[in-house]
């Protein structure tokens, strides 16, 4: 079935011109009566599509109902998914499992938390973390997630469903055994005890009344925390135990485990220890995910996933946080690679590929080539990527093509595998830019007294930053297209203004360095009434920022708030606390010494007004102060202090956020554009241009 719904998806393209984008519109207008279409045959060898990253439950799909579930199961089933995973509902299932171990049951409600924050306690690294979910809240959590397998499965989907990794409430197993993340302690279930036991019954059984089974169970003990023994064995025995759980429920149960530690953790998980984990698996029972094959494959240098069942993964998005890029030429290589390896046999035990981006409210156009390279024959690059994008504006490719070929040498440019990350969003945090001290994404964790941020710093990108001229002139050549009077005028009216809202927004935010530069040099030279000056442009731009981002539904925080307090019903203190939840995730994340600030920033109306600008002008204040010999540079805590009250008032607070768009697009970004367009002279070296290189 997976196989007809690609069939059906190149057949709505060809007669329909249909975008069929992850941000798609929901319905496709196709002609009457259809044409009669030449046959035309896609295959692949790469059999199994795996897709969703646990965290994309929180950073993108915490708070859907139904309607955007169904949308999004339509995009899975024309684009060839054939194994999902699924965590709606799952929260239910854990307060079961509590019950049944004895656990109180508004214990256990707070224990397992609220659906902000379920992925990361599904995977044992965080808990009692979020609102506590009533039962009528739990509920309807359950039906949804019943819904959502139902109907993957009428689709032709295998339903990928949560199993037990052993992580329970230390008042259950006490503390002798625990792993940390962030601030977080967990404890741990002796493997092969009966609790341990006892427990993979339970999740198991409810898990089954509840989504029924497919066989297939994603299980992460150590997604990104060290393990509490550095014994082989025992190691070995943990994954044991995870196995003989999931079997136990399950004869034919196969697991899927996330490659992801052995990366980011990789000086503790040497080849040995891996092997060791993996020992005692059976090898046509478990599956491993090159978690991020665009970047950092492991598959070349781990004997192919260690000689075990693997898929190749395309991550991406990192939090959901503001960014365009991708490598759209390697992508491509990759997966041509990845198809001709799989036919010969010299990819070890490839079995397919993953789309398991962190968030998917970006770079669509990446998903979308991943999903379509994965199909032989594929096109040549710049021709797909021009078909893409004048099927998905609605205009034709001559049009287009300026832009599209601009965007595949920039933006989704070679090497461009991690994004150019928004200066708007950065943590001011002492008399330097913070850009050069905020955390890689994707990398080893910060020390305890380390960075504050997770953005990507990009000061020393002189091509990137040469890119903007001609990027701001792209976006004005196709603005009055978005104008009230084309409204209408063509199928991607929608999807045009969204990509120029995000094309402006980039070049608005990264014109955000030149101000940001000449407060930190003014300060230095004791030129008070300079930062003041500078600090004025950069209020400037990022309030034109969040007024750009208010003509867009999908760029307002309202629609967040809303969406998240929807679950509450009439219960104003449950809604309070979703709201907070909602608000949190995108901000502080968790406490204010976990060290995840801003790792799911967006370039959103709301909170760019009413925190991240805040945040910068507390900043700018105390330079002009340090400026004026007033404040001690050397002395940021009174600083520090300030920024996290406006961030801890941000998030605590209830006041209402418009969830309708305001205002228009195309004057809206043609203001950010001049602000911005008057900064980047400011940036770019003299005589640096973008590469011409590239397909």
């Amino acid at each position: 079935m997976a196989a007809a719904g690609v069939g059906l998806a190149r057949a709505l393209e060809h007669c329909a011109g249909a975008d069929l984008s992850l941000d798609g519109p929901a319905e496709v207008e196709v002609p009457s009566p259809l044409p009669d279409l030449a046959p035309r045959r896609f295959s692949t060898p790469l059999g199994m599509r795996y897709h969703l990253n646990p965290v994309a439950y929180g950073y993108t799909m915490a708070h859907w109902d139904w309607r955007r579930w169904e949308h999004h199961i339509d995009w899975m089933a024309l684009h060839g998914i054939t194994a999902p995973l699924l965590l709606v509902g799952h929260d239910a299932v854990m307060v079961a499992m509590l019950e049944d171990l004895g656990m109180d049951r508004a214990a256990a409600a707070r224990y397992v938390g609220g659906p902000a924050f379920l992925p990361w306690t599904t995977m044992g690294i965080t808990h009692d973390l979020g609102a506590a979910l009533t039962d009528e809240a739990l509920a309807h959590r359950a039906s949804l997630g019943a819904r959502i397998a139902a109907r993957q499965r009428e689709l032709g989907m295998e339903v990928v469903l949560p199993g037990f990794g052993g992580q329970l409430p230390a008042e259950l197993v006490g503390t002798a055994r625990t792993i940390d993340w962030q601030g977080w302690e967990t404890a741990l279930a002796e493997p092969g005890g009966e609790l341990f036991a006892a427990a993979a019954a339970a999740l198991h059984r409810h898990q089954r009344e509840l989504l029924g089974t497919d066989h297939l169970y994603a299980v992460d003990p150590y997604i990104e925390s060290l393990p509490p023994t550095t014994s082989e064995a025992e190691l070995a025995e943990h994954a044991e135990a995870i196995f003989a759980g999931m079997a136990a429920a399950d004869p034919e149960a196969v697991w899927i485990l996330q490659g992801w530690p052995f990366h980011y953790r990789r000086a503790f998980w040497t080849p040995e220890r891996v092997r060791s984990l993996l020992s005692r698996v059976p090898s046509e029972r478990l599956i491993l995910l090159d978690l991020w094959g665009e970047h950092a494959p492991m598959w070349q240098d781990t004997d192919f996933l260690y000689g075990r069942r693997w898929l190749w993964c395309l991550t991406h998005s990192f939090g959901g946080r503001f960014g365009l890029f991708g490598d759209l030429a390697g992508l491509n290589e990759d997966l041509a690679g990845h198809r001709e390896g799989a036919v010969a046999g010299t990819r070890g035990r490839l079995e397919g590929i993953g789309i398991t981006s962190e968030a998917l409210d970006e770079n669509a156009l990446v998903f979308e080539l991943a999903l379509r390279a994965v199909w032989e024959p594929m096109q040549p690059l710049a021709e797909w990527t021009e078909q893409h994008l004048a099927r998905r504006w609605g205009l034709d490719r001559g049009r287009i093509r300026p832009a599209a070929t601009l965007l595949r040498r920039t933006l989704y440019g070679p090497g461009r595998t991690r994004s150019t990350p928004s200066p708007l969003i950065a943590r001011p945090w002492s008399a330097e830019l913070p850009f050069a001290a905020q955390r890689l994404a994707g990398e080893a964790l910060p020390a305890a007294d380390g960075p504050p941020s997770a953005n990507l710093d990009a000061e020393n990108d002189a091509e990137m930053l040469a890119a903007l001229p001609p990027l701001a002139t792209a976006v004005r050549d196709l603005l009055p297209l978005c104008a009230p009077e084309h409204a209408g005028a063509g199928r991607g009216t929608e999807a045009l203004g969204h990509d120029l809202s995000q094309l402006a927004l980039h070049v608005g935010a990264q014109s955000a360095r030149a101000p940001l530069r000449a407060m930190v040099a003014a300060a230095r030279t004791g030129e008070a009434d300079t930062v003041r000056a500078e600090l004025a442009a950069l209020e400037e731009l990022m309030l034109a920022a969040d007024e750009l981002a208010a003509t867009r539904p999908e760029l307002l925080v309202g629609r967040w708030i809303a969406e998240a307090r929807a679950l509450a019903g009439d219960d104003a203190a449950l809604a309070r606390e979703l709201e907070r939840d909602a608000r949190s995730l995108i901000s502080v994340w968790g406490t204010q010494d976990s060290g995840l600030h801003d790792y799911s920033a967006r370039h959103w109306s709301g909170p760019l007004a009413q925190l991240h600008l805040p945040r910068w002008q507390a900043w700018g204040r105390w330079l002009a102060a340090v400026a004026g010999g007033e404040a001690d540079p050397s002395d940021p805590a009174p600083l520090r202090a300030e920024i996290q009250r406006i961030e801890e008032d941000w998030r605590g607070s209830t006041a209402p956020c418009p969830a309708a768009p305001r205002g228009e697009l195309a004057p809206a970004a043609a203001h950010l554009l001049d602000l911005a367009e008057a900064q980047l002279p400011r940036l770019a070296p003299p005589g640096t241009a973008p590469s011409e290189g590239g397909p």
